[in-house]
């Protein structure tokens, strides 16, 4: 085969998987005090998400609870948005962000796992509280905009990981876990950006996404060394 038709191939191979990978989510506002924040509607096989929640879901099996990571950027109500999962923020929100990106911090990976399989859930940690405490673990607000409740869950994250209390440095580091994930939200084909959202995915990758790197790697070796 013409090598220009084989590196083609690959490449087109590779664009069909994406699109066909591609995962969307239908925001909206929450309604209710035990469903997270905000609701994220999954479509397609991202559905599977909602099956990892104790709490925070749709009793249908519709959509599961999430939170936001910044302050300055937002979404529409009932809109759909393209998904692509991350560790962290793009664009960081107001602080935290290293070369355009924010990494989650281990505060806010643990208490959204937590929130996530059901582990606490009162007055004390109702979805207000929970998102200021994680606006504070992410830089986006001071432990002066914090009430009682929420620097409480602050301290609960520190405590549970071994973290000092008197440095949120500490908890406030990189995230190190695998099961919280961010979703960029996008609109317009990539132009816009939104709110970026947290979700719990305690699943690995099934390694298809880097074989289908190989494979198009593959392609442009051979290209470099047959020119």
């Amino acid at each position: 085969m013409n090598i220009k038709i084989s590196l083609f191939a690959s490449i087109v191979i590779l664009a069909a998987a994406s699109s066909a990978s591609a995962i969307q989510i239908q925001m909206g506002n929450s309604n209710g005090s035990d469903i997270g924040y905000y609701r994220a509607n999954p479509h397609g096989d991202f559905e599977s998400v909602i099956g990892n929640y104790a709490l925070g879901k749709s009793t249908d099996g519709t959509w599961f609870g999430t939170f936001c990571i910044e302050k300055n950027e937002y979404f529409t109500p009932g809109s759909t948005y393209d998904v692509a999962l991350n560790d962290g923020a793009i664009s960081g929100g107001r602080n935290g962000a290293v070369n355009g990106k924010d990494i989650i911090s281990e505060g806010t990976g643990w208490l959204y796992e937590q929130y996530a399989i059901g582990n606490f859930f009162s007055t004390v940690y109702n979805p207000y509280n929970l998102q200021k405490a994680i606006w504070f673990l992410e830089d986006e607000l001071n432990w002066s905009d914090l009430g009682t409740k929420a620097r409480n869950l602050v301290t609960l994250a520190a405590t549970s990981l071994g973290l000092s209390t008197t440095d949120w440095s500490e908890v406030k580091s990189d995230y190190t876990g695998k099961n919280v994930k961010v979703m960029n939200l996008t609109s317009n084909n990539g132009q816009n950006q939104h709110q970026d959202q947290l979700v719990y995915m305690p699943v690995p990758d099934s390694g298809s996404t880097l074989a289908l790197l190989g494979f198009a790697s593959a392609g442009l070796l051979a290209f470099r060394r047959r020119r």
